[in-house]
Parts: C-alpha cells; structure tokens; sequence
C-alpha cells in the first residue's frame, strides 16, 4: 500500500486535504476510489506535477489522479473544484505528466502530446487563436519516442529520443529561442541540444560541457557556473530563480539566495545515505529512508515549522518534515508544496 503525504500552499485545495487550509505539517492525502474515499492506493505513484493550483499525480498503471482548481479546465473534471483526488477520464495510458501555471500536458504510451487548460503566453501549443481548451492532441514538427518532458510557469520543452528539443510558450526573455517571437504559440524545434536541461521562471539551464544560462540572468549565474567543474554534474534542477546541479556525492546551488533556496549542506544531525532530492518553486526537499528535510522558502508551510525558538519564512537549514516508521519511495516538490511517497505493508 503507498501513501502521499502532503504540506503547504493550499488556496485551492491543490493538496487533496478536502479544504483550502494552508498546511505546515504534512498529512495524507485523500483519494476518491471506486471503493470509497481512501488515504491509502495500492497502485503506486510515480509523479507528482504541480500547476500554479492544480496537482496532477501519475500512476504506475498509466492512469491519473488530479484535485485543486478546474476554473480553465486543467484537471479536466467536470468540477470547478477538486478537494480530493479524483481519477481522471484519460482515453489513453499515460507515461509522463507536467503542469504549467494553469494547464497540464500528457504524455501517453504512444508518444503523442494532449493538453487542457489555460495559457494566454502559448503554453497549450495550440496557436495563438486557442488560449483554453479541454483535453486536446498537440503536433509536433517531429516525431519520435518522447524521453523527456520539462515546464515551468508558462513553457514546455519536449526532448525526444534523437536530442531534438521542441518547446512553446513564454519567450519574453529568449529562455526558448534567442532572439525570436516573445511568445512561442506553437511546438517549434530549438536549436539547442543538451545532455541535461531545466527551466526556470525567466531563463533554461542547458548543460553540455558547459553550463549555458538562456533568458534574464538577473543572478549572475552563468558568471558562477564557468567556475565550476561539471563533469560529475548528474541531473540539473531549478527552482524559479536558482539552479542546484546534483552529482554522485553533492548538491552545488547557484542563484537567488535571498530566502536560503541554496542547499544549506548536511550536519551532523542530518547526514543520510543515498539523499534523493526534489526541487520546488523556491523550496527544496531531501529524503532518504524514512526521514524528509526541506529548505528554502517556506512561505506557505511548505518547510514545515521552525525548530525552537526561530521563525519567519526563511528556512536556510534543513528542516525535518517527516519522521514516521514508513519507509519513503519518492518526494516531489511543487509551488510552495511539498509531497512524499511512502509504502506501508498495512
């Protein structure tokens, strides 16, 4: 049996708690099951995408669960509103899900594209006349099996299988096509190939041999990655404004620091085996066996409470958020929530 554990920004229910109470400790989500309302599932979940108010849960099975705000279709319900996570009515079996601020993009089996929801800066892909829709079949300009899917607020980048980068949406700051249109309203090949890549709220993180910040680096944080040997660098991640480069033994944080989004590093107290991370908004989680910590800006819960006598929003430490006897599978980290995976054999 698994459980997810939610915390945090909850304005629209995003967290599956059945109301819209911000949340500073986590607590088990409820799920709408043909059997019942349940905190518990026996199929696991495998990720987690967050919207700007909406969370999108994908099954191992393929199938997917969403709650939070519906106002423009993006957990495509017939509700406004989920407080709860319902099973969505998905024609097709689904391998990846990501969410922009209010839309959600499915990837199926069959590497096809559907998306639902609203994007008034062209992060439905559906043309500059389309800015709603319900669930929809997006086309590329190539085909191919589809190995990678990355959004922030307001864009979309596809990777497929041959290092072809195809995005859409906001371009206001080049972060998709340097020197191009403002808004990128349909899929459209970058030129740009990358071994790993993120995006952030106004610039892509693409690496290479190299580090290459593309869009408003208001940070200075390519000046900061030319110093830095990336060889060893395993994944990239981004919160909106500041990238964290995980490796074998570490993780590196450069960028806006000014609510402690850096990884604060372990002590003595929190040193774990085999950390595995997860990168928020502006928070950031770090899990291994049966103990979470977070980090970051804390605004809405989402780090959990303070130790003794600190306070304020700022938790530039690692916070522990989870302690119980089951062991974690996964966390996720979306706009100012936090989200853990447990197994139990109960």
């Amino acid at each position: 049996m698994y459980n997810v554990w939610a915390c945090g920004s909850n304005g629209n229910c995003q967290l599956g708690l059945e109301d819209d109470k911000d949340r500073d400790q986590l607590e088990k989500v409820n799920f709408r099951t043909p059997q019942g309302f349940s905190r518990a599932l026996d199929e696991k979940p495998v990720k987690i995408a967050c919207g700007g108010n909406h969370t999108l849960i994908l099954m191992h099975d393929g199938s997917v669960y969403g709650c939070g705000s519906n106002e423009s279709g993006q957990i495509s319900s017939s509700q406004l509103q989920a407080g709860v996570f319902e099973k969505l009515e998905m024609p097709y079996i689904i391998k990846d899900v990501v969410a922009t601020w209010e839309s959600s993009v499915f990837v199926t089996q069959q590497d096809q594209i559907y998306v639902c929801g609203k994007g008034l800066s062209g992060e439905l892909g559906l043309g500059k006349s389309c800015t709603q829709a319900g669930l929809t079949k997006l086309d590329l300009p190539e085909t191919g099996r589809i190995v990678k899917i990355e959004s922030s607020l307001h864009n979309v980048v596809v990777e497929l299988e041959n290092g072809t980068l195809i995005g859409f949406g906001n371009n206001k700051k080049g972060q998709l096509l340097e020197g191009g249109a403002k808004l990128v309203w349909t899929p459209t090949k970058l030129p740009t190939k990358a071994r790993q890549f993120s995006l952030a709220r106004d610039f892509a993180v693409y690496l290479n041999d190299s580090l290459k910040i593309q869009g408003k680096d208001q940070f200075q944080i390519a000046s900061t990655a030319q110093q830095l040997d990336v060889k060893e660098v395993q994944q990239i991640r981004t919160m909106w404004s500041s990238v964290h480069l995980i490796t074998n033994t570490a993780l590196m944080s450069i960028g806006n620091n000014s609510h402690g989004q850096h990884f604060p590093g372990f002590d003595s107290s929190t040193t774990i085996s085999s950390p595995t991370y997860a990168i928020g908004s502006e928070h950031g989680l770090v899990a291994s066996d049966s103990k979470v910590f977070a980090w970051g800006w804390g605004e809405h819960g989402n780090c959990g409470r303070h130790r003794g006598s600190l306070s304020g929003v700022t938790f530039d430490y690692l916070n522990q958020i989870y302690s119980e006897p089951q062991p974690v599978v996964e966390v996720f980290a979306g706009c100012a929530t936090s989200w853990v995976i447990t197994r139990s054999t109960c």
